[in-house]
């Protein structure tokens, strides 16, 4: 049978499982019994007689490194008792040790007096303290202290105390207790309630939720209610996948009564399962609040994932109010938005009595409200875009090109965020880190390419700007094109040529060496006149959208190449940039963000994700604010005329995309569109399929692209996703 991973305690690459049972999910407390609370927070859901809890004798923290001091070199009690507080004030617990009477050491030994100290530091969430020593006769027996700590938690904490001082057979000691610590502690321990806001939504842009408090379904197995373990078992084993060793240890040691929580489902659960379970005396299932993702794989990379705190991040969390156990966005808008969607945690920080019932409140802070992101995303388009990619390795990418809101942002393969609140198997685990498909990886962000012959709108742009053509410029195609002396030959798409071409249709008909004679003649004018205007599309750098990681893309000139190759620049080097090949990569989101430019008539917008950000009260506590990234070259006509070839792209007869049906009919009426094809050599048997289009051509509301990994001819493979996703926006967007 396959493992199976407790939800949660996902957070690739790392393996590392909490065993643990959150009772309080997301704001909404379930309150069972207090013993039952207890034993959730430190007892993994069960507890043991052994139990071991932060802030209590014999919990595991580390050791410090001895302290240095000399007893016998403290000849009053003042002495004693200060150096106690210097020491406490420099976290030397082992020293702190050393100062203890014979009759205090006989009731804790020095690695629980230590691990008792750091417990507590850890559970107050401690990151600073200052004790002073009070004023009193040196002789005295009994020193007061004032003790300020700072917790990351519910702030200051202050207290007056006493620290004790006895005479020993070499000298004065300190008479030590557990109340040396916290007044009133005793034989308790410092225990955090918190009190956790229910984390808020990730919104499209029409409300529709991406990530939400909904409900699972936990099948679980309340101990007292088995009739028949081994059947049980065995039954179990066979309905979850998993194997009986791993379902008794998830149960064993509740009491009878409890309900002890085995393996989440999403809500529905599958009626024939529902009905296996129904049979099995001692199971039962529960609805219960959690973090829901209602797109599921289709908006992954977008949204990201949570997990919880590791051991390892913990040191620096808890000083922004995180414990173990605690939930953490892990990518996407899940990280991004933390600070607003986690809200401000609250609790109490409380002595407990070995009863178990409360002594003392230390301190305590209200928790505020979560706050809601709202997103550009139109969840139509993202499903759509989604359904349209299926289960090609690619991307898709819809921009609003008179803002940059992003529309629709599909990444493939991609995962489910829900497994990581519902549980993984191994199978699920080792998908999820295939180094191969890398389904966590952004490939619309975080993946640049060769683009083909989408890149011919910038060596077309450049021919008008820098070398004065126009659309009636003629030019030869050829089937093929070399330098003079040089034995290299690139070939056109059509292997007899095209004849000779206007401009115009030499992008409508994506003549390959009509562009690379273009590109001769930039280079000779100046080598840096293409690589120039490509930048001015946005390639070579950044995006700067600021929700998602990304990658830069690579424009090569003469200073990258020296540089970076260690070599110097070629006039072919110029004829691979003129078609988007060579050492050129950008990825599918730069490469849609320059096709909005062109749309919108030549302003480059810096892409987003997020609207705005609104908390429960309705005041706004983000709002984005578009920013311009630049200004395309060129006229108001030059940039008209290459819109106008690339609507013709795909409905003229001698476009390259007039046969895909493009500019259909949608819903009765028709909406022009422009676009280009791109077919991208890979270094493998099948190129990269490219298609970058934009819909209304004149006043466009958007711009897209689709991008097939390998996929084989643009026109072939990617223009009729991307005509999928155009319908999803006029079908959503009448």
């Amino acid at each position: 049978m396959p493992g199976y991973r407790s939800p949660y305690s996902q957070r690739p690459p790392s393996r590392n499982v909490i065993p643990k049972i959150v009772m309080s999910v997301l704001g909404i407390t379930v309150v069972v019994l207090a013993v039952f609370v207890l034993a959730d927070r430190f007892g993994g859901g069960r507890l043991l007689s052994n139990t071991t809890i932060p802030g209590a004798p014999g919990a595991p923290t580390a050791v410090a490194s001895p302290g240095t001091v000399s007893v016998a070199a403290l000849s009053s009690p003042r002495d004693v008792a200060g150096t106690y507080v210097n020491l406490w004030n420099a976290g030397d617990y082992t020293s702190m040790y050393g100062l203890l009477s014979a009759t205090s050491k006989q009731h804790i030994s020095q690695p629980d007096f230590v691990k008792r100290y750091q417990g507590i530091d850890q559970e107050v969430g401690q990151t600073s303290i200052q004790v002073t020593l009070g004023n009193t006769s040196s002789d005295a027996l009994r020193f007061p202290i004032h003790v300020v700590r700072q917790s990351s938690k519910v702030g200051q904490l202050t207290e007056d105390n006493a620290v004790p001082i006895v005479r020993d057979n070499d000298g004065y000691r300190v008479e030590w207790t557990p109340s040396l610590i916290f007044a009133d502690l005793g034989d308790g321990f410092v225990h955090w309630i918190p009190d956790i806001p229910q984390r808020g939504r990730i919104l499209d842009r029409k409300g529709r939720p991406l990530a939400h408090l909904g409900t699972i379904d936990k099948v679980g197995v309340v101990p007292g209610q088995i009739k028949d373990e081994q059947a049980l078992l065995q039954q179990l084993s066979q309905a979850l996948g998993m194997t009986a060793d791993q379902i008794k240890a998830l149960y064993s040691g509740g009491q009878p009564d409890w309900f002890m929580p085995i393996k989440n489902f999403s809500d529905p659960m599958d009626p024939k399962l529902l009905q296996q379970l129904a049979g099995i005396p001692g199971v039962t299932v529960q609805k219960w609040p959690d973090r829901v993702y209602p797109a599921g794989p289709a908006a992954a990379q977008i949204v990201g994932y949570l997990s919880q705190v590791t051991a390892d991040e913990l040191p620096k969390l808890s000083k922004q109010g995180y414990s173990a156990g605690d939930l953490i966005g892990r990518a996407g808008l899940e990280s991004w938005g933390e600070q607003y969607l986690r809200g401000k945690l609250g609790g109490r920080l409380v002595i407990v009595g070995a009863d178990g019932q409360e002594r003392k409140t230390l301190g305590q802070v209200k928790s505020q409200p979560a706050a809601d992101i709202v997103t550009t995303i139109d969840l139509d388009v993202q499903m759509a875009a989604d359904k349209a990619l299926g289960n090609k390795t690619g991307s898709v990418v819809v921009i609003d090109p008179n803002t940059g809101a992003i529309l629709a942002m599909v990444s493939h393969p991609t995962f489910d965020p829900n497994q990581f609140i519902l549980g993984m198997s191994d199978q699920d685990w080792a998908a999820l880190n295939d180094p191969n498909n890398r389904p966590l990886v952004n490939r619309a962000t975080q993946v640049a390419y060769p683009i083909g012959s989408t890149f011919k709108i910038v060596t077309t742009l450049a021919g008008m700007v820098d070398l004065g053509m126009n659309p009636n410029t003629t030019i030869s195609c050829p089937g093929s094109f070399s330098l003079p002396g040089n034995s290299q030959v690139w070939k056109d798409w059509s292997i007899t040529g095209q004849g000779t071409l206007t401009l115009h249709n030499a992008l409508v008909q994506s003549c390959d060496t009509a562009m690379y004679q273009i590109g001769v003649r930039l280079d000779e004018k100046g080598r840096n006149l293409l690589p120039d205007m490509a930048k001015a599309f946005g390639f070579g750098a950044a995006s700067g959208i600021p929700e998602l990681p990304e990658v830069a893309g690579v424009v090569p000139d003469p200073t990258w190449k020296l540089d970076t190759v260690k070599d110097g620049w070629a006039t072919g080097d110029a004829v691979n940039l003129a078609i988007g090949q060579g050492y050129f990569l950008a990825t599918p989101l730069q490469v849609a963000n320059a096709y909005a430019a062109l749309a919108n008539g030549g302003t480059l917008w810096q892409p987003y994700l997020v609207q705005e950000v609104d908390a429960l009260d309705g005041s706004k506590l983000y709002t984005h604010q578009s920013k311009q990234l630049g200004k395309l070259p060129g006229t108001s006509d030059q940039l008209d005329a290459i819109r106008q070839a690339l609507k013709d792209v795909v409905t003229a007869p001698n476009g390259t995309a007039a046969g895909l049906s493009i500019a259909h009919p949608f819903n009765g009426e028709t909406h022009s569109v422009g676009g280009k094809t791109g077919t991208a050599e890979s270094g493998q048997t099948q190129p990269h399929a490219w298609f970058a289009s934009f819909s209304p051509v004149e006043g466009a509301k958007f711009a897209s692209v689709a991008m097939v990994e390998h996929g084989g001819e643009g026109g072939d493979v990617a223009a009729p996703i991307d005509r999928q996703v155009i319908d999803a926006y006029y079908t959503a967007n009448p």
